[in-house]
């Protein structure tokens, strides 16, 4: 056993003194203000580094088996971090490490995602069937803030069993998946007939995996589509924010807003369960917009990704006048950002991949979100140079940048956005570009009139 190691303030031995102790004995890591920064940076490094290599395979080796690897890794990951108890000399290596490893898996499991649903949510559901699978998102991340803080309350060494929980979860849910999944709907054993051909009439045929060469892809006519750069500054200026505000909430409400340490948790947990609710109800509002013809489905994409990115705008104009003399209305707001952020993910830009570019929707992705995500990077970096001291008046100059960065995205998609396939990304002209390319192996062929009326005809229906 670790030798018990804890503050000499009275204030902590008595919080430590109420803790049960089952197996761990209660230990503190004494890593400094870098290490600290650098552990929680290296999830970010490995997220990044399999974003778009993950979108590329979950092509051709199929999301099902990429989405159950990443899992794996990531549970047995999680739970391996428990050895830092045993390693205190070389826990600063152990956790670094691990925590790459967890990024890198949980890098794929989004462009994974979006290769799944592309093969299996028609365009009329597709809000709602991709809402209630990233919702799992923030429900975990609700139940981590919750569990975990009582765990780590009450019982020694409780990131420990936090971890173990987890870790275990993870395994659960791993032959669940290999047995109920796969990867298209003519491969599943328990579909109805009647379903699997809805499916496939409207999506096409796609059962079998499929190589794809990086170098084959239409580049220029991917960096030169109005919808694709739509979703690339969109995205853009929304993970600048959203992912610099994750991070720095409880900072905010205790530091900017005076809120007590102990409470913050709970509105974390509360703003990410709204969060869940924003991002479910858009998805579910904007189906059924669609289907009764109320709205296009440009249209809904375009209302509810404003939404996401517009409300935030204003939650930054009204952050500037909330300090600790406002903090229910500091506190409010933040819970309006995170439900209003959720719209975005139920019916905005992150679903807009499957629509716009069906075939590839995990891999542009993959390349539009890593690109991103250092925007998210930048953030940190321009927030480590504003503020010299935790005052109101530092912060406002933030709130300010990340509002005019909120409207430009929103502006960008509101002009440009489309719901349309673009002609080169559906699956069915993918799968009759290889066809051709089979049997006229050396030979130029010719345009495909067919094959281009169909697939205007099958999305113009759906």
């Amino acid at each position: 056993m670790v030798r018990r190691k804890t503050s000499d303030s009275d204030e902590q031995q008595n919080t430590i003194s109420d803790r049960i102790s089952f197996v761990f004995e209660e230990t503190t890591f004494h890593w400094s203000e870098w290490d600290q920064q650098i552990i929680l940076g290296s999830y970010w490094a490995g997220y990044l580094l399999t974003l778009i290599p993950s979108g590329w395979l979950s092509i051709s080796l199929g999301a099902k088996l990429m989405s159950a690897i990443a899992i794996f890794l990531s549970s047995s990951a999680t739970i391996a971090l428990i050895s830092i108890y045993y390693f205190e000399n070389i826990s600063f290596l152990l956790v670094v490490s691990l925590r790459i490893l967890i990024g890198a898996a949980h890098g794929t499991l989004f462009p994974v995602t979006y290769t799944l649903w592309s093969q299996w949510a028609v365009p009329n559901e597709r809000g709602t069937l991709a809402s209630i699978g990233f919702s799992g998102t923030n429900i975990g991340t609700s139940l981590a803030v919750l569990v975990g803080g009582l765990f780590c309350r009450y019982i020694d060494s409780g990131w420990i069993y936090t971890f173990l929980l987890s870790g275990i979860l993870g395994f659960i849910w791993l032959p669940l998946w290999l047995w109920q999944v796969s990867d298209a709907p003519e491969n599943h054993r328990s579909i109805s007939n009647a379903e699997r051909e809805y499916i496939v009439g409207i999506i096409g045929k796609n059962s079998q995996r499929r190589s794809i060469s990086l170098s084959a892809l239409p580049w220029k006519t991917i960096v030169r589509s109005k919808p694709i750069i739509a979703l690339f500054l969109t995205e853009t200026c929304q993970l600048f924010a959203l992912f610099f505000f994750l991070t720095n909430f409880g900072k905010i409400l205790r530091e900017i807003q005076q809120i007590p340490s102990q409470y913050t948790g709970y509105i974390l947990a509360c703003g990410f369960i709204f969060m869940l609710v924003g991002n479910i109800s858009a998805g579910i509002a904007a189906d059924n917009l669609v289907r009764r013809n109320f709205m296009t489905l440009v249209g809904v994409r375009k209302l509810f990704n404003s939404l996401g990115s517009f409300i935030p705008c204003l939650c930054m104009i009204v952050f500037c006048f909330c300090d600790e003399k406002r903090r229910i209305l500091g506190v409010i707001n933040a819970i309006l950002f995170l439900l209003s952020s959720g719209f975005s993910y139920g019916s905005g830009y992150i679903v807009n991949y499957a629509d716009v570019v069906p075939a590839y929707a995990g891999l542009i992705f993959g390349i539009v979100t890593t690109i991103s995500s250092f925007g998210a990077v930048i953030a940190n970096i321009i927030a480590g140079i504003v503020i010299k001291q935790p005052i109101l008046e530092d912060w406002r100059k933030l709130y300010i940048l990340f509002g005019i960065v909120y409207l430009v995205g929103g502006l960008a998609f509101m002009l440009w956005a489309s719901a349309t396939p673009e002609k080169w990304a559906t699956l069915e002209s993918q799968q009759e570009k290889e066809t051709i390319e089979e049997t006229v192996p050396m030979k130029e062929s010719e345009p495909n009139d067919i094959g281009t009326r169909r697939d205007e005809h099958l999305y113009i229906n759906a």
